[in-house]
């Protein structure tokens, strides 16, 4: 059996310690990070979260051996996921934390470094020169003709006469981009460690899930508890959801009988509720007619009859016509 180097042992102890210790993994993308920006994030997330970083065979290797030597389920998910569905891999590290998640990524955040568009770097975002006076003398122009951006010559200095998009998500950045946004004194993009899932107590999270806010969860438990009211009310079949609606309108109906019959019961003492619904129809009922032609407030007042026309009297006719 080959030795096992101290290095090696020492890697896995710390890991298996992180692993003892917290109960959350986030992976996080590092590429185009700084040392000196990984070491001021490992500063920020000091006494909330620990960042480990390493070869992803040797942590395969690790969280397997960890999965046979204790045989506990939460182990085995883990290995699972972190081995069997390939999450350890690329340029990715892992961030140990028993913090909210959101806690952590405004740590993270905070040190996002601004950086210029280098030769051959793959385009995080959408780049677009804006419109306006360079400040470059006459003779740059054959920088924007080489990436047909229309330009014009004002008081002695080159000036862009629209909006460009040079570079899109995804692109790599070649020599003519990269000399033109040097020279425009551009630095477009912003790199920091990405967020790209989180294992939390045995159940995997992606990019998309985190992004979902406590608010968007609250609303749509809620819109399922009211289809759930809905449906139990429509189809009358008590539930837990429905039963507090069940309970009002049930304490409406005592209480509209108690009114009408002057009926009192413990819960409700309707003496100053009806006597309010008594001065009401006296009012109602003592408020004058409108006079005739004359509309209640608000409305039109309607247009007179029209007098009917008197009909023809018929003549008395017993079959004597004609004889006179």
């Amino acid at each position: 059996m080959a030795n096992i180097s101290d290095e090696k042992k020492e890697y896995a102890r710390r890991l298996n310690g992180l692993f003892d210790k917290y109960s959350k993994v986030i992976f996080v993308g590092v590429d185009n990070v700084q040392s000196q920006q990984m070491h001021n994030v490992r500063k920020g997330l000091r006494g909330k979260a620990e960042i480990l970083m390493g070869k992803k065979t040797m942590q395969k290797r690790i969280v397997s051996l960890r999965a046979e030597s204790t045989n506990s389920a939460a182990d085995k998910a883990i290995q699972k996921k972190f081995v069997e569905e390939n999450l350890l891999s690329k340029n990715v590290g892992l961030v140990f934390t028993n913090d909210d998640i959101t806690s952590i990524q405004g740590v993270i955040d905070k040190y996002r470094v601004q950086a210029p568009a280098r030769v051959g770097a793959v385009a995080p975002c959408d780049v677009t020169i804006p419109a306006g006076n360079t400040g470059m003398e006459p003779t740059a122009t054959s920088f924007f003709q080489a990436l047909n951006i229309a330009t014009k010559i004002s008081k002695g200095t080159v000036e862009i006469i629209t909006d460009k998009k040079v570079l899109s998500q995804g692109e790599k950045v070649d020599n003519s981009v990269a000399a033109l946004l040097q020279k425009l004194n551009i630095s477009p993009f912003f790199y920091s460690l990405e967020v790209v899932g989180c294992w939390d107590r045995g159940v995997y999270f992606s990019v998309e899930d985190l992004k979902t806010s406590d608010a968007d969860i609250e609303a749509a438990f809620a819109a399922g508890v009211a289809n759930v009211t809905a449906l139990s009310l429509g189809a009358g079949v008590p539930t837990e959801a429905s039963f507090p609606h069940l309970l009002t309108d049930a304490f409406k109906n005592l209480l509209a009988l108690s009114i009408a019959t002057e009926y009192e019961f413990t819960e409700f003492n309707g003496a100053s509720l009806r006597k309010s619904c008594k001065e009401g129809v006296a009012a109602a009922a003592a408020a004058p007619a409108p006079a005739a032609g004359k509309a209640p407030a608000g409305k039109a007042a309607a247009p007179p009859p029209k007098p009917k026309e008197p009909e023809p009297e018929e003549e008395d006719d017993v079959g004597l016509g004609g004889l006179f």
